[in-house]
């Protein structure tokens, strides 16, 4: 008798490999970061977010201080961060909301809102008075009023 003869065993072997092909595919997306061909790492942080690949939140992290002049890198990065939903990540967003270039700090105020409204909130209303962008006030402005707060 074989495992394929005992009910249930070919389905949990089949389970497996496709576990093993995402961990895989999310270990070659966690590479692809440190791509030296921005579009590559911007690609492949974008896909880390919408797969929600927890795992690959230091690699994202580590993106933001590795690729210091790679603004559409840095934007996938923080938004990729918000969706997967990592509390970890929350420092490292609110760095980028005050050290990023307008796009980045813009992208990390909607990635700490998605990640944690309450802990943001506090960061979204300082930046709403005191950042010196216009574009970067009117995005937490924006995102404490969709919120509920006036």
């Amino acid at each position: 008798m074989s495992a394929d003869d005992l009910p249930g065993c070919r389905m949990s072997e089949d389970v497996l490999m496709v576990q093993r092909e995402d961990e895989a595919y999310d270990m070659a997306l966690i590479e692809g970061l440190r791509h030296p061909r921005p579009d590559i790492a911007e690609t492949c942080a974008w896909v880390l977010g919408q797969r929600r690949t927890r795992r690959a939140v230091p690699a994202l992290i580590a993106v933001l201080h590795e690729r210091p002049n790679e603004v559409d890198v840095h934007v996938a990065a923080v938004l990729a961060l918000g969706h997967i939903g990592d509390p970890a990540a929350f420092p490292a967003l609110v760095e980028a909301v005050h050290s990023g270039a307008v796009r980045v700090r813009r992208a990390a105020l909607r990635a700490l809102a998605e990640l944690d409204l309450d802990r943001a909130r506090l960061v979204l209303r300082e930046v709403a008075e005191a950042d010196p962008s216009a574009g970067v006030r009117e995005e937490a402005r924006r995102l404490l009023q969709e919120r509920g707060e006036r």
